[in-house]
């Protein structure tokens, strides 16, 4: 009863302040929605990047590794030797994205699919809602069959119930439906959706690169699932030992195994760190909120001490009088933690509007699952810890009779702990502020970045897919070939090719092992080149210089010898001074000989450094998914329309897919600095709204305290510009400690952010210089609008009411 009766006393003391309470229980709510919606990213991304997958703890991603750290995708032979060589894993499954087209009701729709090995769903732990998962004879029979994602039996097939059994057109082969994957599992790359799943050795009806002897044919990547007990490093041991093993039976082929966690690769790696920065500075926005409402506590502790003294001098303990006023606190941090919790549920999916357009089949579930829920509620718990414990203790400790006469103080200690309260705000907003601020600093110098091709803010990306339409690879290089002929046609039109791959986007360039004339590679060498496949005028129409020879030409067909263009990088790793003009090089089986060396790019992030790099010859080369290249002379969004219409023309099912800037296809090469500079430019914004309002507000109370001694000094002669004085420099002064105690702690985080800031000084003095005059003008007008109040003060009045 006692604790029901504190609520309700405390609920009736709060509401004859209504304003104090609204305005502690937004700053709380914004801080702690804050820190809670990045915890619910965070969640999703590293925490539980896999949903609907069980215990993904026991997970691992499976690479061929090799020498300094690097590592690749395995091919098919070395799967099973690793499947059956292994100790230490249940299993090991192997995937990889295609895109396919699937006919409905109306013209081929592209897909995304995911070609596994039969025991992909069970290494995952994954049970369909409807039918079965892959069984190993999946695998080997002739009968193709298919898995659909939850979203595309939701979308396109309308939850038919009588799905099971029925048949799907891929590629123009009949896949016969076995199951319906669960609602929240969308494939076991974090971030994306997959729409359907198919066993790999059915991916060969409408993908080229699903050779399943070949064991250079690196096109797959793994994951195993670890027995009970078994650590990853015992895991890499182990792996170790089969690799030794595989050595000795193909002593010519390049082996390595790395185990790694689950959050040690793709998105997860990536973006931990970025959810790391955001969850301290968030942190310390919910600080400053929560110095903000201690602040008001105090205020309004100082104003209610007559009857706190009253109560302790009738017989209440200090422990029962500081019981109230912490569930006072309580009910604010509980007002603050709903408010925060729905700030959470608005902002969960905001992640997915700074990610930018994509081919690939982009989603996120963001929910607000148990365990944010649980975190919230724990940070709320804190927070009244944090803003409403000093003003529990201190206001329960008033000197009595001073306080009974009505003896009150201006100044003094509490206020000393007011000022050093915000100036710990405007201290922890610069290192919020500096965060966001080192963070756009960073985008500005990526977006600097020279990519290794010429002005791509004229140049314009269309993907397709011959296998879509129904094109076979003996027809497919005259389609292209009438396509681009009519592209280059097109008034606005200045150059336009066909690539297989486009740099600096999401997915990336196939590899496979090569052997280069004249090269002994070392032992345990890494003997995969990434590679891709171009039209002639690609190059004159990326812009991308010829540092020696020639380019692909359209002269390049079946008939000549195969050609082919590599870029600086491979002539360093595999020529080292000599001339590699007329040198042959195999891949794939065949003898290719270099025509030509190509100037280095950025070809998977703006920040990598170029790695070695083949182009060969789409005519010799034939593959059915490409993306042509048109460089325009103006606006390259202006030409799709007319693009558009030539794809039809040429063929009525030759699909026109993600029409996009080349800007536009960069974008993705620096999304972690985007995402990072825009959420925590929002946050640095919000901390410093906070810490001003803080600082107005104890200037503000500082006045009213001071109100009888402000009277008394004009009455005895004080001008304006006296008063205002020394308002303001007793506001500059809160101010000053507080921006070079943060500039110190500022340069400390700036340290430990030194990895994301694309070579960024942490102490760059442009943004050090730009965030200190912001805050001292927020200083300057928080304490700017209390002293002139004060300076406003009527003697006569304030001497009256005395």
């Amino acid at each position: 009863m006692g604790i029901l009766q504190d609520f309700r006393f405390a609920f009736r003391a709060l509401m004859r302040t209504p304003g104090l309470m609204l305005i502690a229980i937004v700053s709380l709510g914004l801080g702690i929605g804050a820190v809670t919606t990045v915890y619910t990213w965070t969640d999703r991304f590293v925490i539980s990047p896999l949903p609907g997958v069980q215990q993904t703890s026991r997970l691992s991603y499976m690479n061929t590794g090799g020498p300094g750290g690097s590592f690749s995708s395995i091919s098919y032979p070395v799967l099973r030797d690793w499947n059956e060589r292994n100790r230490v894993f249940d299993g090991i499954a192997a995937f990889s994205v295609e895109q396919a087209g699937v006919r409905i009701d109306g013209p081929p729709e592209r897909v995304f699919v995911l070609a596994t090995t039969a025991n992909y769903f069970d290494v995952l732990g994954v049970r369909p809602i409807m039918g079965r998962a892959f069984r190993p004879e999946d695998e080997t029979r002739a009968a193709p069959v298919v898995v659909l994602g939850f979203g595309y039996w939701d979308r396109r097939l309308e939850r038919d119930p009588e799905i099971v059994g029925k048949t799907l057109t891929l590629g123009g082969v009949g896949f016969t439906v076995i199951g319906v994957a669960p609602p929240k599992f969308g494939g076991s790359i974090v971030g994306l959706n997959m729409d359907l799943y198919v066993p790999v050795t059915s991916a060969r009806s409408f993908s080229d690169k699903h050779d399943l002897t070949d064991r250079g044919n690196q096109f797959m990547e793994a994951l195993g699932r670890l027995k009970p007990g078994v650590s990853f490093l015992a895991a890499q041991a182990d792996m170790d030992r089969v690799e030794r093993e595989l050595t000795q039976l193909y002593p010519h082929e390049w082996s390595g195994a790395r185990v790694r966690r689950v959050i040690d690769q793709g998105a997860p790696a990536t973006m931990l760190p970025i959810f790391l920065a955001m969850l301290g500075v968030t942190a310390l926005v919910l600080l400053i909120a929560c110095a903000n409402v201690a602040n008001l506590m105090l205020a309004r502790a100082t104003a209610r001490q007559k009857e706190i003294a009253l109560r302790l001098a009738i017989g209440a303990t200090r422990a029962r009088v500081a019981r109230q006023l912490l569930t006072e606190s309580a009910l604010l941090g509980g007002g603050g933690g709903l408010l925060g919790l729905l700030f959470a549920y608005w902002g969960r999916n905001v992640l997915m509007l700074l990610v930018p357009p994509t081919q690939f089949p982009i989603g996120m579930d963001s929910s607000l699952n148990p365990r944010v829920v649980a975190v919230a509620s724990l940070i709320t718990l804190l927070a009244v810890l944090v803003f409403g414990l000093m003003p529990a203790l201190k206001g329960t400790r008033p000197d009595l009779m001073p306080v009974l006469k009505g003896v009150q103080f201006s100044g003094g200690r509490r206020q000393w702990v007011r000022q050093a309260l915000v100036s710990g705000q405007l201290a922890l907003s610069l290192v919020a502020l500096t965060c966001a601020g080192l963070f756009i600093r960073a985008m500005q110098r990526a977006q600097s970045i020279d990519p290794g091709f010429q002005d791509p803010a004229h140049l314009l990306l269309v993907s397709s897919d011959l296998q879509i339409a129904g094109i076979n690879d003996s027809t497919g290089p005259m389609v292209v070939d009438g396509l681009l002929a009519r592209l280059r046609q097109l008034p606005g039109v200045e150059a336009a090719a066909v690539g297989r791959y486009v740099p600096l986007g999401f997915g990336g360039y196939s590899s496979q092992n090569v052997e280069v004339d004249g090269y002994l590679p070392a032992k345990d060498e890494d003997a995969s080149v990434q590679y891709s496949v171009v039209s002639g005028q690609y190059f004159e129409t990326m812009g991308i210089p010829m540092v020696q020879g020639r380019s692909i030409q359209d002269g390049d067909r079946p008939g000549s010898a195969p050609a082919m263009v590599v870029n600086e990088a491979f002539i360093r790793r595999f020529f080292a001074g000599r001339d590699p003009i007329g040198r042959q090089v195999t891949q794939e089986g065949r003898r290719w000989t270099i025509v030509g060396v190509a100037r280095d790019g950025k070809y998977a992030s703006i920040t990598d450094p170029s790695y070695p790099l083949i182009y060969r010859p789409l005519a010799q080369s034939v593959r059915p998914d490409f993306t042509v290249h048109i460089r325009t002379a103006g606006n390259p969004k202006a030409l799709i329309e007319p693009v558009r219409r030539e794809f039809a023309s040429v063929n009525a099912n030759l699909p026109f897919l993600d029409p996009r800037s080349m800007e536009e296809q960069m974008v993705p090469s620096t999304i972690g600095q985007r995402v990072g500079s825009r959420t925590l430019a929002v946050f640095g914004a919000l901390a410093l709204f906070l810490a001003g309002i803080g600082l107005y507000g104890v200037m503000s109370y500082a006045v009213i305290r001071r109100r009888r001694e402000i009277g008394i000094r004009v009455a005895v002669g004080a001008n304006v510009a006296t008063v205002t004085r020394m308002i303001l420099g007793q506001g500059l002064r809160v101010a000053a400690i507080g921006i070079a105690a943060g500039a110190v702690l500022a340069l400390l985080a700036g340290q430990a952010l030194r990895a994301l800031l694309l070579g960024v000084s942490p102490s760059d003095p442009l943004t050090f210089a730009v965030l200190g005059l912001i805050l001292g003008t927020v200083a300057v007008v928080a304490s700017l609008i209390p002293a002139r109040r004060a300076a406003r003060v009527d003697p006569v009045e304030v001497l009256k009411s005395e």
